[in-house]
C-alpha cells in the first residue's frame, strides 16, 4: 500500500516545531514537544495544558469529540507528567501507561488560552494558532498510516517518495498541515531483507532537501536514506 499526503494550502504554523515519539509504535511511552519559542516553566509543566487524543464519534467537548459508546476514557491519553527543558525549549510528556500510535494519537492540543494557557517568560500567552496575536490553542491534526510506501510534500514544495522493500511496514505519524516533519517507525522488518529507500523531487522554490524528524527501528533494516544528502533525518533510533 502506498500512502500519499496530497498538497494542501498551508495554514498558520503553530509554535510546536517538532514532535518526538518515545517507545514503539504500539507502545508509546511519551511525547517530546519542541517549541519555536521559549516558555514559562510553571505553565509549561502543567499537564492540563496538553491533550493527546483520537477523533471519534460522539458528543462534542472542549477537547474534541467523545466516544460515549465505549466505557472508560477512550478519547484522551492520560499524561502523568510534563517536564520543561529551557535549553532545548522542549516539553517531555510522559504517559500514565503506554498507548498505541494509530488508535490514540490523532490530535495534539496545546493550550494557549484559558486557565491552563502556556505562557512566555514575560507572562503573555503563547500565540498558539499562529495569527500573530497572543492566545489561541495550538492544534495539530495528525495522519497515522501503516504502509510500505509513503509520499509527502514539504511547505517549500519539495516532495519525497519513501519505499520499504522486503518484510515489514512503516508506521508513520505526520502533521496534516506539514508544519512538523514526520516520524517513522519500522515494524516487523528483517535486517537482512528489508530496505528503506527514497527519492526527492525538488520544487523551483525548494532547497532539494526534505526533513524526516525521526526514524525508529533502523537496526532492523537497511536504511539508505540515512546516507542520502537529499534527506535530513534528525533523530535515528536503532
Amino acid at each position: 500500500m502506498i500512502e500519499s499526503l496530497e498538497p494542501r494550502q498551508m495554514l498558520a504554523a503553530t509554535p510546536v516545531s517538532r514532535v518526538t515519539i518515545t517507545g514503539t509504535a504500539g507502545q508509546i511511552t511519551g511525547v517530546v514537544l519542541t517549541f519555536a519559542v521559549p516558555l514559562d516553566a510553571t505553565s509549561a509543566q502543567n499537564v492540563k495544558a496538553y491533550s493527546i487524543s483520537k477523533k471519534t464519534k460522539g458528543e462534542d467537548s472542549s477537547f474534541g469529540v467523545i466516544d460515549t459508546s465505549t466505557p472508560g476514557n477512550t478519547r484522551r491519553v492520560a499524561i502523568q507528567s510534563a517536564v520543561y527543558d529551557p535549553a532545548a525549549q522542549s516539553v517531555t510528556l510522559t504517559a500514565a501507561e503506554p498507548f498505541d500510535l494509530g488508535r490514540r494519537f490523532r490530535r495534539l492540543r496545546v493550550s494557549g488560552e484559558g486557565p491552563n494557557a502556556i505562557k512566555s517568560p514575560t507572562g503573555a500567552s503563547i500565540d498558539g494558532n499562529g495569527d500573530g496575536k497572543a492566545g489561541g490553542d495550538a492544534i495539530i491534526h495528525s495522519r497515522v498510516v501503516r504502509v510500505s510506501g509513503f509520499n509527502f510534500k514539504e511547505a517549500d514544495g519539495d516532495s519525497a517518495r519513501l519505499r520499504l522493500k522486503g518484510p515489514g511496514v512503516m508506521r508513520i505519524w505526520s502533521d496534516h498541515r506539514r508544519n512538523v516533519p514526520p516520524d517513522i517507525f519500522l515494524f516487523a522488518t528483517d535486517a537482512a531483507k528489508s530496505t528503506l529507500s527514497g527519492t526527492v523531487k525538488r520544487h523551483k522554490g525548494g532547497d532539494g532537501i526534505v526533513t524526516i524528524h525521526q526514524i525508529t527501528g533502523t537496526s532492523q533494516a537497511s536504511v539508505p536514506v540515512l546516507a542520502d544528502p537529499a534527506f535530513h533525518v534528525e533523530v535515528v533510533n536503532p
